[in-house]
């Protein structure tokens, strides 16, 4: 359990139209009677009008306080300077500028710190709930778990995110002994090895792959991403907008151990959650490549059209509950990776079919302006 409420903490820079959304998002939320903290930290941006906002700010529900650094800290080092504040109030809620909450984020936070409290595979908690995978720019879901309302990914948040003071501390000890460069970690997808050197994200990613932890993840999400511009967006972006909770429920969360909906950082469900459901690939070690963005050696389950021990529909969403309920046909195979790779023909097509199983085809005009938005964005750059 919780010594305290944990402690609300804003991330601001130079969005001040941000941070007013942001604030006025925390402000119709619900909160339970206590002393619910409120923690502003301002990177310092020549720019007077967010800490005007800040100090203009008026929050009832408990002490607030500003932080205003007197020198430019950059992202990462900021967002480290506020995963610190755990030794002074424990359980902490950061929030960058460009969220907004569900009215319901409080209680979801406060439980699931409660509820994971104890368990040492557990990293931290996420309030985003992921819906594409970014390693390769494919809708991501998650494997219905009952009636939990989370499920778990080796993946580190950076969209609403809750520390504990034991998650920070354990990065902490293995950000000092192990300092900033990750290349001999193994398991770190390509695209978050690229994120640039002020990604705090990227660090954490890698302590939690390299010591077996997890992230709690909600179904429901209880923030959005409005992808306003900022340090690593040069134009405004619908694409992080996700569907927020409306409505209070009364969560319920599964152990990790039990879970059914387990995955990796590629976004790929666990093995074992595999083999719990389908008996018929028990006794197989494998790799799971459904999205076919792992250099695998031995058997994977992957997409491909080529024979291999089993082969499943590319049918059921998600791909992997054609797997689970054995689901025989194309698409999907059990496969040996090394007759995978004569198999390029049959690639090509996998990676066609995949599109197609997810989107339909855009029309040639709709091709059209967003090669387009793609070169105009170029030239905003140069």
């Amino acid at each position: 359990m919780t010594e305290q409420l944990p402690t609300i903490v804003v991330i601001g820079y130079n969005r001040p139209k941000s941070l007013s959304r942001l604030l006025g998002s925390l402000i119709a939320a619900q909160y339970p009677e206590g002393n619910v903290r409120l923690v502003i930290s301002l990177d310092n941006s020549g720019n007077p009008e967010p800490r005007k906002v800040a100090e203009a700010f008026d929050w009832p529900h408990g002490e607030k306080r500003i932080i205003a650094h007197p020198q430019r800290l950059g992202l990462r080092q900021h967002v480290l300077s506020c995963g610190d504040l755990t030794e002074q109030y424990g359980d902490v809620i950061i929030l960058e500028d460009d969220l907004f909450v569900s009215p319901f984020f409080y209680d979801y936070t406060s439980k699931a710190l409660q509820a994971y409290a104890d368990d040492a595979g557990v990293a931290g908690i996420s309030l985003y709930s992921v819906q594409f995978s970014q390693t390769v720019d494919l809708p991501f879901m998650p494997v219905d778990d009952g009636d939990s309302h989370v499920h778990f990914i080796q993946m580190a948040a950076s969209w609403g995110q809750a520390w504990s003071r034991r998650h920070w501390q354990g990065f902490r000890q293995w950000l000092e002994s192990n300092g900033t460069d990750i290349s001999h970690i193994d398991g770190i997808p390509a695209d978050i090895r690229g994120w640039p050197e002020s990604s705090w994200l990227k660090l954490y990613t890698a302590y939690i792959i390299s010591r077996d932890l997890y992230f709690v993840y909600p179904f429901r999400s209880l923030t959005t991403n409005f992808g306003d511009p900022g340090q690593h967006f040069n134009i405004a972006s619908s694409r992080f907008q996700v569907p927020i909770q409306q409505k209070a429920v009364d969560y319920k969360f599964a152990r990790r151990e039990d879970s059914l909906s387990v995955y990796d950082a590629y976004c790929e469900l666990l093995p074992a959650c595999i083999k719990r459901r389908n008996p018929l690939l028990a006794d197989y070690d494998f790799t799971v490549n459904l999205y076919g963005s792992k250099t695998c050696k031995g058997l994977q389950l992957t997409r491909t059209n080529a024979r291999g021990l089993h082969n499943f529909a590319l049918s059921m969403k998600p791909m992997e509950l054609s797997i689970l309920h054995n689901i025989e046909g194309e698409g999907l195979a059990l496969i040996e990776s090394a007759d995978l790779a004569s198999a390029s023909q049959s690639q090509q097509k996998a990676e066609y079919d995949i599109y197609r199983f997810f989107y339909k085809f855009p029309s040639v005009r709709i091709i059209f302006l967003g090669v387009m938005e793609r070169l105009q964005l170029l030239l905003k750059r140069a």
